[in-house]
């Protein structure tokens, strides 16, 4: 008997008869895959900020766009079921560099791809619905690990980028001011949470506002910090900021928790 026929028989026998027990260890199966792919979600995330190419940046926020559907998809079906949604609390995973981020998320994603097929042929004569939504998750998966090792792939692992004193000392600047920028942003965005009674777990709002810090705010603050330093060099006068209206909702959340 062939891997794919002992899993679909042992689980045919587990769920054939619908009990209490049986839906708890389809819905275990569940929430380790939303945690994974929320994981996924939030370590891409994370890693686009330390990119040192701006199209390697934006190819990696699309694919944790493209894997918060997975999430969202996971979190309904565990809710469908009666579950309750996990929270993530795994530690990400930081690289050194840019080049050394790539290659964790390479290796995040063929962990992933891995136990997708085993959770595929889990069900598959149990629930076909929920079969062919984990076989899209897979195929997409596999396109995300691809594009992820060909930015590897072009990456250079040794070559860090040599700074003159002078752009030395500018990037410190840049990065203190960005800093202060976040510390005020996140003050007000929590000031708006509190006063609108905190609908929303702390840890689900933090991830979200970490999210849309990163995706929506950074590129208008790193904008701004250019225009300054251009208006400093050429002697003018301050300029008005650069800002661009953040959505009602972002379409590409986290939802940690239930």
């Amino acid at each position: 008997m062939t891997l794919k026929e002992r899993l679909s028989a042992g689980w045919r026998w587990l769920l054939g008869g619908v009990v209490p027990d049986d839906r708890t260890r389809l819905v275990e199966m569940l929430c380790q895959a939303y945690l994974d792919e929320a994981k996924d979600v939030m370590q891409f995330t994370a890693h686009a900020e330390r990119m040192a190419y701006p199209q390697f940046r934006e190819r990696l926020l699309r694919i944790a766009a493209e894997e918060q559907t997975h999430v969202q998809w996971l979190r309904e079906k565990i809710l469908a079921l009666g579950g309750t949604v996990p929270e993530v609390t795994v530690p990400l995973r930081q690289g050194k560099n840019s080049w050394e981020c790539l290659r964790l998320d390479v290796e995040e994603e063929e962990r992933d791809y891995g136990a997708l097929l085993e959770q595929m042929y889990a069900v598959e004569g149990v629930d076909p619905e929920l079969a062919e939504g984990l076989r899209r998750i897979r195929a997409e998966e596999r396109r995300h690990r691809a594009e992820l090792l060909d930015m590897l792939l072009k990456s250079e692992p040794y070559a860090p980028p040599v700074l003159t004193p002078e752009l030395a000392q500018a990037e410190r600047e840049k990065h203190e001011w960005l800093e202060q920028q976040k510390l005020i942003w996140w003050e007000q965005q929590q000031a708006a949470w509190e006063a609108a009674g905190k609908p929303v777990p702390w840890a689900e709002w933090k991830a979200e506002r970490e999210f849309t810090w990163i995706a929506h705010e950074l590129p208008n603050r790193e904008r701004e910090w250019i225009t300054r330093r251009m208006n400093q060099e050429c002697g003018g006068t301050t300029v008005r900021p650069i800002h661009v209206q953040e959505p009602a909702q972002s379409p590409t959340t986290v939802p940690l928790a239930a």
